[in-house]
């Protein structure tokens, strides 16, 4: 009978010291057999932790609960870890995934068919993120390749961009965003300079020009002409037509294309102009009065009018490159989707998903002309993600295994008895 008591306390202690993370038992139990831990071989009969029969439940010498504390850590971690949005360095894009691989296109424009899942930003690029890039790339404030625009002159007059320069300023800190600007979409750079960001992303935000000259697109000091192909291999990018198509005008749902990109999308969005945030699921930021120098917004400031892909301000704000050339105008010229602020409420039929016709030349920058990134789907994110998921359901496993084997003992203890 006294035996049958050793062994069930025994089993109590062991899961004890699985339940309360130490891989060994209570001090009063380890202390019997102290010769055992120092030299020589074990004693007849050892008990918990260094009986190999008892320990089924471990997976190494002695160091169970330490390596399910591990997994479980790891599981955690690669969780966290997969469901960072984008990049956890300067900058940080929040990205929307674009699912429905295989879509068909639009057929009367035969654009938004896209073959593969991809990721793009739900705002447009911001003053405050362009800047941060031009403090990385330009620290010395050289201005490489003309990404920095202080001014547009459009019919004699002059229009200035909210990003500032410093030449006093630190290096490093030459470029600033000022009057409350710094979410509201970077305008005041062309196809180029938009490629460049892209490039920088793409390379992991290096503080360096040469980081924003090669990567998703090999642009060896071009700053006008047709715009370059992207590279095999690009992990960040300009979307290209069809993935801007997709991305704002497609609804999974009904398999079709909105003719405005948002959820219900049948009629023309209402234009607001006041600057502030409102409810209405159709609204968009244009049809500015004319001689208005200063229409942009807060990206993302009509919380309810977005894509179905949850895009926001794809009609109106700032209008945005693609890196798809022109099918029809000379080389030197890109897409350009989205419309702007500047747009007249009598021009909102040239901006649907059945028009998309609009083009841009690739060395021109204006107060209205933005533009917003896309990505592939990171294969390291997805396999943390599934790290951590195995990990936590190998240590569930692993405890009812353990409290199966603790009942087991328990029931032939009480039939011994």
């Amino acid at each position: 009978m006294s035996a049958v008591v050793e062994s069930h306390r025994n089993d109590l202690d062991v899961s004890y010291a699985v339940d309360f993370s130490r891989d060994r038992e209570p001090v009063k139990q380890r202390s019997r057999f102290p010769e055992y831990r120092r030299t020589g071989s074990a004693p007849a009969r050892v008990n918990g932790m260094h009986c190999r029969r008892s320990k089924r439940w471990t997976w190494g010498s002695g160091r169970g609960a330490r390596m399910q504390n591990a997994r479980a850590f790891a599981g955690c971690l690669a969780v966290a870890l997969a469901s960072v949005s984008a990049s956890v360095l300067g900058v940080t894009i929040d990205y929307a995934p674009v699912n429905n691989a295989g879509n068909p296109a639009n057929p009367a424009t035969g654009l938004g068919a896209v073959s593969s899942l991809f990721n793009i930003s739900k705002y447009e690029t911001t003053n405050s993120q362009y800047a941060d890039f031009l403090n990385s790339v330009d620290a010395a404030g050289t201005n490489p390749n003309s990404v920095y625009q202080p001014s547009a002159v459009t019919s004699g007059t002059t229009f200035f961009n909210p990003i500032t320069f410093n030449a006093g300023a630190s290096s490093g800190a030459k470029y600033s965003v000022g009057g409350g600007n710094a979410t509201k979409g970077v305008t005041f750079v062309s196809w180029f300079s938009a490629a460049r960001f892209a490039n920088w992303l793409n390379n992991g935000q290096q503080s360096s020009s040469a980081s924003m000259e090669t990567g998703a697109y090999t642009l060896s000091n071009q700053t006008s002409g047709a715009a370059v192909a992207r590279n095999p291999g690009a992990s960040v990018f300009l979307p290209n037509a069809d993935e801007w198509t997709k991305a704002t005008f497609f609804n999974a749902a009904t398999v079709n294309y909105r003719q405005f990109p948002y959820k219900g999308g049948g009629t023309a969005p209402t234009a607001v102009t006041s600057g502030t945030g409102v409810l209405g699921t159709n609204v968009a930021n244009y049809g500015a009065a004319q001689g208005q120098t200063t229409g942009l917004t807060n990206v993302g400031l009509y919380a309810n009018a977005k894509s179905w892909y949850g895009l926001y301000d794809a009609f109106g704000n700032a209008g945005e490159f693609t890196e798809t050339a022109s099918a029809t105008s000379p080389a030197d010229r890109v897409m350009l989707l989205g419309s702007s602020w500047r747009l007249g409420t009598g021009g909102v039929g040239s901006w649907t998903s059945n028009t998309a016709s609009n083009t841009y030349l690739t060395s021109n920058f204006s107060d209205s002309m933005g533009f917003r990134v896309a990505a592939v789907p990171e294969p390291a994110t997805i396999a943390l993600a599934g790290v951590g998921i195995v990990s936590l359901a190998g240590l569930d496993w692993l405890k009812r295994r353990k409290r199966k084997a603790v009942a087991q003992q328990a029931s032939v203890s009480q039939i011994t008895a």
